[in-house]
């Protein structure tokens, strides 16, 4: 089985040309979103307005690197986040002959909230690479929340790879549902609907009465080989949630094509999201819900019966389409911090932020100026020790 990476997935790529400076040395926010498909990062001009196309065009760059890897030490979402940052720097320095001033970093990543015990390595990646003035780590719920609802309360279903619902006011009320991994969770993710359409594949094969699937079996020995090939292909690989996830898109078009056990998989898919959806409104949210992701492309048979579902469970709730990305929301969080005074309160748009464990930490003074090489690049120092977060408490669920 294979999955699609970055030709060099050490590398990170940049997608747009770093945005040219005029007179003094401008402030900027960075945002990184690190999941289990790939990394994004996006850099804008503090002083930028997100609501102007002009601004989005000429003071914005992007970048694109490898996703993360899951091994026997937890994630190595510090060495994705310092990668992208040094690329970024690279990329500034060769084209502005200056590093840039980072007044805010924020990083939303797949995993944080369990696969990261100490967020402390990502907040030092943030300042070893970008010398970042102050740094938030976030899990990739919050940012996808924040990209949803755009700072509002309610709840967020984000469907990627896998799959996890929030629902918080970004103060004090947190309401996590999934979120547990392609093995015990996950429900109606990618890699959750991948691993039913090869169930159904293998069902076909093994001339089952029912749950079988000839197109999906038939897809599935196109993108994989023949099936008794595909245990070992999938047991020994540490990707194996996102190669699940890749046999999705086989899944929505057989299910396009008509296909009852593809439509019904993708069926089963939005009735999870809609029940993982509902029990994250808790009591004390306003009614409102969102659902973000790329899955939801899967087509008509996942996001009605998602709308229907939900209406079901929750009659007095509105669900709303999505108002951006979880870069979009990673984005904001930046936002946030650069312009927040770091006192407690509110967040969600009031200009301050409360780190709350372990979906949000904030690391706050600036850094001591970092050498660059020739190439402008920042090096990498594995001795490095950035301040520690901000104290964070707090129940998550």
């Amino acid at each position: 089985m294979t999955s699609t990476q970055d030709p060099d997935p050490a590398r990170p790529e940049a997608r747009a040309d770093v945005a040219a400076t005029t007179t003094g040395s401008p402030r900027w926010i960075v945002a990184i979103d690190v999941g289990g498909s790939g990394s994004r990062l996006v850099a804008a001009r503090l002083d930028s307005d997100p609501s102007r196309d002009a601004d989005l065009d000429t003071h914005r760059t992007s970048l694109t690197g490898r996703p993360v890897a899951i091994g026997p030490d937890g994630s190595d979402v510090a060495e994705v986040v310092h990668d992208l940052g040094a690329a970024l720097v690279a990329a500034w320095t060769e084209t502005q002959g200056e590093t840039p001033v980072v007044a805010a970093a924020a990083v939303g990543a797949t995993g944080v909230a369990t696969l990261v015990p100490d967020p402390t390595a990502v907040h030092d990646a943030l300042r070893a690479s970008l010398c970042a003035e102050r740094t938030a780590v976030a899990a990739d719920a919050v940012t996808a929340h924040l990209g949803a609802l755009g700072g509002r309360a309610g709840a967020v279903v984000a469907v990627g790879t896998g799959t996890i619902a929030l629902g918080t006011d970004l103060a004090g009320t947190w309401q996590r549902v999934d979120g547990w991994g392609h093995l015990l969770g996950d429900l109606g993710s990618a890699s959750w609907i991948g691993a039913h359409g090869l169930r159904a594949a293998l069902a076909a094969h093994d001339r089952r009465s029912t749950g079988g699937s000839r197109p999906l079996l038939a897809a599935a020995t196109a993108r994989f080989g023949p099936a008794p090939t595909w245990p070992a292909q999938l047991y020994t690989r540490p990707d194996r949630a996102q190669v699940l996830g890749s046999f999705t898109p086989d899944v929505a078009a057989a299910a396009a094509a008509g296909d009852p056990a593809a439509v019904q998989i993708l069926t089963e898919a939005g009735r999870h999201l809609a029940e993982s959806l509902a029990a994250a409104l808790v009591p004390g949210l306003p009614p409102l819900a969102a659902a973000t992701g790329g899955v939801l492309a899967a087509g008509p048979s996942l996001t009605g019966a998602l709308a229907r579902r939900f209406a079901a469970l929750r009659p007095d709730a509105e669900l709303v389409p999505s108002a951006g990305t979880p870069l979009d929301g990673a984005l904001h969080l930046a936002r946030l911090l650069a312009e927040s005074t770091g006192s407690a309160g509110g967040a969600g748009g009031t200009g301050s932020l409360v780190a709350h464990e372990p979906w949000l930490s904030v690391g706050g003074s600036p850094p001591d100026p970092a050498p660059t090489t020739g190439t402008g690049t920042v090096p990498r120092d594995d001795n490095h020790t950035a301040s520690h977060p901000a104290p964070i408490t707090g129940d998550p669920t």
